[in-house]
């Protein structure tokens, strides 16, 4: 099987459309997205709506699509990322609401186990940016490979047999069946790693190939929209330099 994963759309519509060809274009068979629908750009509705259209065999529950909908409280968000949240949950109908609600911290497929910030604690989201907490979260997940988004920057860490795990820096690795995987699929709308390509995963279960895509996009357009919007010009900022 081959997936296409994806995570952290936050309303970039331009990214979206971007990714959603290219897993096309790759020949996946089933799309996952690992949460944050919504949240910092101009186009909830229709990003909504365009991944809808992809009909992802499993979805999960972010942090901003849960504040959205009262999941989660807004106190623990940036003044801009939460000026965001309110923009968008006046424009969300019905629909999108009832779409989000839906939504579950946690799935899995087989082998596969999908969260958002951390199997640890995933309503509490966690960043795993520091190699002690990913260490400690091989801990609380079972299966061969544990997929997440929420820290924006795409990373393999790997645990070796004897317990050791090592942060690998390959954009595309053949996972080793006697190891086990922590991944992130990186942020298809804010890339935050330096790189201000859009990024996602293919990940073949057959072969065990993972691969990390960053491709361009039309971010010039998602900049102007998120300006005319009255959004924070922080956050439109942030898609020029991917930080």
């Amino acid at each position: 099987m081959r997936y296409g994963l994806f995570s952290d759309v936050h309303s970039n519509l331009e990214a979206m459309t971007t990714v959603a060809h290219a897993m096309k274009t790759e020949g996946a068979d089933e799309y996952l997205c690992l949460g944050d629908f919504v949240g910092y750009y101009s186009n909830p509705v229709e990003t909504i709506e365009l991944i809808e259209s992809l009909n992802c065999w499993k979805l999960i529950l972010g942090n901003h699509d849960a504040a959205c909908i009262g999941k989660a409280p807004l106190s623990k968000f940036n003044p801009p990322a939460a000026e965001a949240i309110h923009w968008t949950k006046a424009r969300l109908k019905p629909q999108h609401y009832k779409f989000l609600e839906n939504l579950r911290l946690h799935e899995e497929i087989g082998e596969i186990q999908l969260v958002h910030s951390s199997p640890f604690q995933s309503e509490e989201w966690h960043y795993l940016t520091q190699k002690e907490d990913i260490e400690r979260n091989f801990r609380y997940f079972q299966g061969f490979i544990c997929l997440f988004g929420h820290v924006h920057k795409p990373f393999i860490a790997e645990q070796k047999p004897d317990g050791s795990v090592e942060i690998l820096e390959a954009q595309e690795y053949t996972l080793k069946k006697e190891c086990r995987y922590l991944v992130n699929v990186g942020s298809v709308g804010q890339p935050r790693d330096g790189d201000p390509r859009t990024c996602y995963v293919m990940y073949d279960s057959a072969s065990r190939k993972l691969s990390i895509r960053r491709i361009d996009y039309d971010r010039e357009t998602t900049i102007k929209k998120t300006l005319e919007a009255g959004l924070p010009e922080y956050l439109a900022q942030r898609l020029k330099t991917g930080k």
